[in-house]
C-alpha cells in the first residue's frame, strides 16, 4: 500500500496535461491541409488498344508477384511441365491448369 496515493494521482495527471498541451501546439503549428493542397488530378488514359497487340506481349516469369513466378516459368517451358508443376503446388497455391495452359 502506498501512503501517498494523492502525490501519483497528481503526478500522472500532470503529465497528461503537459502532453495534451504539446500535441496541441504542435497540431497548431501545422498549416492548414484543406486550404493549401493542389486539387487531385486523374489522368485519363488514351485509346484503348487492341487486344491482337497485348496478346504478342511476353510476361517474364522473375517479374511481377513472388507467388506468380514458379507457374509463370513452368508455363514458359510447356504444357506437361505446367501440368506438374499445379499438380505438385494444388494444396499450396490451388493454381488450375485452365488458368494458365496456353490458348489456342
Amino acid at each position: 500500500m502506498n501512503p501517498k496515493p494523492m502525490h501519483r494521482n497528481l503526478f500522472a495527471s500532470t503529465a497528461v496535461a503537459i502532453g495534451v498541451a504539446v500535441s496541441l501546439t504542435a497540431y497548431a503549428a501545422q498549416p492548414d491541409a484543406a486550404g493549401n493542397v493542389a486539387p487531385i488530378l486523374l489522368a485519363q488514359a488514351g485509346a484503348p488498344t487492341s487486344t491482337a497487340a497485348m496478346q504478342g506481349v511476353a510476361i517474364d516469369p522473375d517479374l511481377g508477384a513472388v507467388n506468380l513466378r514458379g507457374v509463370r516459368k513452368a508455363a514458359a517451358q510447356g504444357p506437361n511441365e505446367l501440368r506438374r508443376y499445379i499438380f505438385r503446388t494444388r494444396m499450396i497455391y490451388n493454381f488450375d491448369y485452365e488458368d494458365w495452359a496456353p490458348k489456342p
